[in-house]
């Protein structure tokens, strides 16, 4: 009963925070940035070195343009420090709760969240669940490797916002009957895996129609967010997250993209120099309440715009736009021009004589692409795609198909549908 008590009372403090005003949220943030950063710097090996070689201590932050003083960590660093150095003193990995990065860039990092931290990162998630209209008698179903570790709670048991855990090991025809037969009022998971569904319910033309269907942790084209749309027939909302931080930022139905500012603090940087409203910078983030491990100005290997638009629906949070994949997700040609995954991606995912496939840029001028084929593929299929890729690059670069009976899996359980080895 206990912890229930507390999750009402996170779940209350974190629908509440959505209406403060900037200007509270940001007070509420520069507070909580101090305790972390006190906390850290007296209880974890790791930021007590890191501060001191920067030459900084807590008492160097009294506002938000303080946090420049403060390093960066990266994912190597949180890594080589796990767990004697980086977790809190006051906390043990049987006090917490673990979790892990998918693996993206083929390392993979435990992190240990507070009991705490993880029950607001929990109000969060139902939180921008309710944005969207989920009301707590409703269900939903979510793709992952396991079951979020909380149990099953109280008022789960009682019959709200019961779930469904969608194993990303399953293959798809399994995925979709449970799904079916779960029929839940929304979705949330990984666009890759939903494109599957979508495939085998326009085929079979027995389709759910959810709420809602919300996106997370993939690069989500417009052409496949057009196209599960139209078979599930139900808007399809985007999400920013992580294993290291959960929720980051969610999209309203007004199309505001809000920064969960009271769970983490994002900068987007250009070197240590905040970038102005409108202008792309790399995101650092720091979670404002998970004291057993803290994360501090993380590099997070992803880039974004800040915005300061107002959006009509009325909440307090900053909003931002994503430039959805990593820089190695870019292809770069031989002129040094970028290609965004989100043009190239399109072009295989909904092809139906392609099962999977996988991009690798080699060189600037060399390009590989492996591919599963389907049933009716053929010489005519790979000229098309050739001819397709070509005009887009619109560069001399030489494209080697390669057929393949399987290809390595990537971030849940799926291939990593493009990869640029060029520097």
């Amino acid at each position: 009963m206990r912890m229930v008590l507390h999750q009402l009372y996170y779940i209350v403090k974190a629908q509440k925070m959505q209406w403060k005003s900037p200007d509270d949220i940001l007070s509420f943030q520069e507070t909580n940035l101090k305790k972390i950063l006190t906390h850290a710097y007296r209880t974890t090996p790791f930021y007590h070195r890191k501060f001191r070689e920067r030459g900084v201590t807590p008492a160097d932050f009294n506002n938000m343009d303080d946090i420049v003083k403060f390093p960066f960590i990266t994912k190597q660093e949180a890594r080589e420090s796990y767990p004697l150095d980086i977790i809190s003193t006051c906390y043990s990995p049987s006090e917490g709760i673990e979790g892990t990065t998918s693996g993206s860039t083929g390392q993979n990092l435990t992190v240990l969240y507070s009991p705490e931290a993880f029950q607001y990162y929990m109000a969060v998630t139902y939180r921008n669940f309710t944005v969207l209209g989920f009301k707590p008698w409703h269900k939903f179903a979510y793709t992952r490797y396991a079951p979020i570790k909380i149990g099953t709670p109280f008022y789960e048991k009682l019959g709200f916002a019961r779930k469904k855990h969608i194993s990303v090991f399953l293959p798809p025809e399994e995925q979709v009957a449970l799904v079916r037969s779960f029929n839940p009022t929304a979705i949330t998971g990984y666009p890759s895996m939903m494109i599957e569904w979508a495939k085998i319910m326009e085929e079979t033309g027995d389709a759910v129609h959810p709420l809602f269907i919300r996106t997370e942790a993939e690069i989500l084209t417009r052409e496949a967010k057009e196209f599960m749309m139209n078979v599930f027939e139900c808007n399809l909302y985007e999400e920013y997250g992580s294993a290291e931080f959960v929720h980051m930022a969610f999209e309203c139905p007004e199309g505001g993209y809000h920064i969960s500012s009271d769970a983490v603090l994002l900068e987007f940087l250009d070197g240590n120099e905040p970038v102005a409203p409108g202008e792309e910078g790399e995101i650092y983030i720091t979670s404002l309440v998970n004291h057993a491990m803290p994360l501090i100005r993380y590099k997070i290997n992803d880039r974004g715009i800040p915005l300061d638009d107002i959006c009509s629906c009325g909440r307090g949070f900053p909003t931002m736009k994503l430039v959805v994949g990593r820089d190695d997700d870019f292809l770069t040609l031989p002129s040094g021009r970028r290609i965004n995954p989100r043009v190239i991606i399109p072009i295989f995912e909904l092809t139906s004589t392609i099962k999977e496939f996988r991009i690798i840029q080699k060189k600037r001028d060399y390009i590989e692409i492996d591919i599963i084929p389907g049933p009716a593929w053929s010489a005519h299929e790979k000229k098309r795609l050739r001819k397709t890729f070509l005009e887009i690059c619109k560069e001399p670069v030489s494209i080697a198909f390669n057929l393949c009976d399987d290809i390595p899996r990537g971030r849940h359980n799926r291939p990593r549908p493009i990869r640029s080895l060029v520097t």
